[in-house]
């Protein structure tokens, strides 16, 4: 197996076994686990801070939570650290099995599975009561009365925020992003976690132009802090992102668009999902399965940011999520190695996307043997034993002559083309070398014109 999606897979094994959340017991032990991997900065938040009416919940701890029936235990929801629903408040009484009811949690095509209730971790002030219960428990309830005895504990503590940055030559800066609130979940998004924090070791030995930041915390909460306290010139530094999760998923790829679209990052993923995908999809601004890109593309910040997961849909992006099932076992490996080589990918094209102005006029005879630049056609009268996409690269040359006036990048090009990155720059590569034309680096800007 490939060396790097082995060590994706034991370290989202490793950060699985923390019971994390926005502000959690053991989150300070998890950053602690993800500082031995890459030097993380962390940024604390308080308990109660808040911002455009976001606010960071209390230190919320489970003591006891048990249902009874006729003196006998039915459910005790501390058997797993989704067996309750988060920042539930204490409850203690007898209810009948219609009022118990409304406060249990339970997913039916999912019989043994505790589903994840993260609701209020968000909205502190909507909080009640609730358990996490699996539906073969669930169905065997039956009419009666019910003795509830839900113990929670609130305390202030602090959320936490982690970033890491790769220094390039410029100060301009790619983002990416993953989420670290949701307790135990595998794909959900552990694995985005442990595959970034790859990538940016990989990146480690990458001598690149862009500087390269990776920033990991709580899903919205995490990032809205993050980028409050951020000077003007940081954040005019930030020119576009990523936010990555769910990557071992049996579902497709799926690239949500950033809010304006036809983004520099928007092509660069597409580019690199088209050309080493099985299985994806393209779709609009919010039409993923939606995540912190609105953080970053807020009001003020405007960065642009595409949002890319293996999803089925956007409510139900595959049948284990947001549950106790969503393991390292469901975990697929060429999976989890598509996704990978897709940031792989986008990293490349940033970094060697340019323009190219000719050196000559006049038209180029490329199959002369000086040259030895064309891309044989289909001819009814020779059998010239073309490949699958040759045909498609003659009709290219058609065009290429006229790209070479400074005015079209690399990227743009392959695109318009349906050619793969690595494959039109190496080609293209062999003009420069025969002295036909000059390559200029192509910058991201922060915002294109659509």
């Amino acid at each position: 197996m490939n060396k790097p999606i082995q060590d994706i897979i034991s370290l989202t094994q490793d950060l699985t076994q923390f019971v994390t959340g926005v502000v959690a017991v053991d989150n300070e032990a998890f950053f602690s686990r993800i500082q031995k991997e890459l030097p993380f900065r962390i940024y604390r938040t308080p308990s109660n801070a808040s911002y455009n009416g976001w606010i960071v919940p209390q230190l919320w701890t489970v003591k006891k939570a048990m249902i009874h029936k006729n003196g006998k235990l039915i459910f005790d929801g501390t058997c797993h650290p989704l067996g309750v629903a988060f920042y539930s408040k204490s409850f203690r009484g007898e209810l009948d099995l219609k009022s118990l009811k409304l406060h249990l949690v339970t997913q039916e095509k999912l019989p043994h599975a505790h589903v994840f209730h993260c609701m209020w971790q968000y909205r502190p002030w909507d909080a009640d009561w609730a358990f996490c219960i699996p539906y073969e428990i669930y169905q065997d309830l039956g009419p009666g009365q019910y003795q509830v005895e839900l113990k929670t504990h609130y305390k202030n503590g602090e959320m936490l925020v982690a970033d890491y940055e790769h220094k390039g030559k410029s100060d301009q800066t790619i983002v990416f992003n993953a989420h670290t609130c949701h307790p135990c979940q595998a794909n959900d998004d552990f694995a985005g976690v442990a595959l970034l924090i790859r990538l940016f070791q990989w990146l480690q030995d990458q001598k690149t132009h862009y500087s390269y930041k990776l920033v990991l915390g709580p899903e919205h909460l995490g990032t809205t802090f993050y980028l409050k306290d951020k000077s003007k010139e940081e954040l005019n530094n930030m020119v576009a992102g990523a936010f990555a999760e769910m990557p071992g998923t049996e579902a497709q790829v799926r690239v949500a668009s950033t809010f304006l679209g036809k983004q520099i990052i928007d092509k660069a993923f597409s580019n690199a999902v088209k050309h080493n995908c099985k299985n994806f999809e393209f779709v609009p601004w919010r039409q993923g399965v939606g995540n912190d890109e609105t953080v970053w593309e807020a009001p003020g910040y405007e960065i642009p940011f595409v949002e890319i997961s293996r999803s089925k849909s956007s409510s139900h992006p595959y049948p284990e999520y947001h549950t106790s099932l969503d393991t390292i076992n469901i975990l697929n490996k060429e999976n989890l190695e598509e996704f990978f080589q897709v940031f792989k990918e986008v990293i490349f094209i940033l970094e060697n996307n340019a323009t190219l102005q000719r050196k000559f006029d006049g038209l180029i005879c490329l199959s002369n043997p000086g040259y030895n630049l064309y891309f044989e056609r289909h001819d009814p009268s020779v059998n010239k034993r073309l490949n699958k996409d040759d045909e498609k690269w003659g009709y290219f040359l058609n065009f290429l002559l006229r790209y070479f006036d400074g005015s079209i990048s690399i990227l743009d090009i392959a695109e318009k083309h349906d050619l793969p990155f690595q494959a039109l720059l190496k080609y293209l590569t062999k003009y420069r070398e025969k002295d036909l034309v000059d390559f200029k680096f192509s910058p991201v800007r922060e915002v294109e014109n659509v």
